[in-house]
């Protein structure tokens, strides 16, 4: 009789612990959290990356990339004497140099699009807020459609969104204007090739149900000139659908307030999907003009994640479990060996 007790015992403790650990298993979950930031700084990141980074900025013209690059290294604790860059850098900053420098940049972005500076940045979005900028660039795609040449589809998209932004910016008294912010700013990045194939093909996911693309060429060849192209494009413009399209862009735009108009366009070329933006934009929130050198110097890990195993009421209840069948388990596998014994 107490050797059957015992076989009925282990049994048992058997199937319960085989209960046990398949709910364990069941509950093992992880939660990918963001990587963090200051600790890959700490660990991956020496002065010397830092300071060739300042010695470069200088070298390019660029005093407030130095400035940036001097601010992190206070921020992160590394051994670098602004002291010793400062004569380089107050010459670079002279009124002359940098009233130059900003006109120059200004007037480039306002006419062809282009920028590599604050400046350049905030003329191309000037112009795209008075639709001239748009109104160039579609006009410039439409010309190389009418000549049989490729045709940029993202450009072509993000302008015509542009167009439909902007009167609805003036419509709205400007409550469009974060989004339409973020769409300029997102072409201008696409203008330079700054932007990763997935990410490109994210946007035209989202822009394609915003502007129909083809249908608007097609609008165009029957205005065929400068001044029809804005009415070509809000024909093909569907506000009803902008609402994926429209928190892209604002995520775009806040990393611009956030960390500066011209570092928006470099850090973009690091997104590969939707969930990188939002991993982007909070680290601009959170370390502000000094994110375009955290993505410089540690690339695309910045928007990485870790796996955290995630710690439920479910899975405390499991590993008890667990454990007391495991128990169960030896003090009935031990009762067999002592009953065994005194036979």
């Amino acid at each position: 009789m107490m050797r059957f007790w015992n076989v009925s015992l282990l049994l048992v403790s058997v199937l319960l612990l085989a209960g046990s650990v398949k709910a364990l298993l069941d509950y093992w979950q992880y939660d990918e959290m963001a990587a963090d930031v200051a600790q890959l700084m700490l660990h991956q990141v020496s002065s010397e990356a830092v300071q060739q980074q300042v010695q470069e900025a200088i070298a390019n013209n660029n005093p407030a990339d130095a400035r940036m690059y001097l601010s992190l290294a206070n921020t992160f604790g590394y051994n670098l004497d602004p002291a010793v860059f400062e004569a380089e850098l107050q010459r670079l900053e002279s009124p002359l140099n940098t009233a130059r420098r900003t006109v120059n940049d200004f007037a480039s972005g306002f006419l062809e699009g282009e920028a590599s500076s604050g400046a350049g940045v905030a003329g191309a979005l000037t112009a795209d807020f008075t639709v001239v900028g748009d109104a160039r660039d579609l006009w410039e795609q439409y010309q190389l459609y009418a000549k049989g040449e490729p045709v940029n589809e993202l450009i072509v998209t993000l302008a015509g969104v542009g167009v439909g932004l902007t009167a609805a910016t003036v419509a709205s008294a400007g409550t469009a204007s974060a989004a339409k912010g973020g769409i300029s700013t997102t072409k201008l990045a696409a203008r330079s090739g700054r932007l990763t194939p997935s990410f490109q093909r994210f946007l035209l996911r989202q822009g394609s149900e915003v502007f129909d693309y083809k249908g608007f060429l097609l609008l165009a060849r029957a205005e065929n000139n400068l001044d029809g192209i804005s009415k070509a494009a809000l024909k093909a413009y569907n506000p009803q659908a902008l609402r994926a399209l429209k928190q892209t862009a604002e995520k775009v735009n806040t990393i611009r307030k956030s960390s500066s108009t011209a570092d928006v366009v470099q850090v973009l070329k690091y997104v590969e999907q939707g969930e990188d933006l939002i991993r982007l934009e909070k680290i601009s929130l959170k370390y502000g003009t000094q994110t375009k050198g955290i993505m410089k110097l540690l690339g695309k890990s910045a928007l990485g994640t870790i796996r955290v195993l995630r710690k439920t009421t479910e899975l405390v209840l499991s590993i008890i479990a667990s454990l007391v069948s495991f128990i169960v388990f030896l003090i009935s596998l031990s009762g067999m060996k002592i009953e065994k014994q005194s036979h």
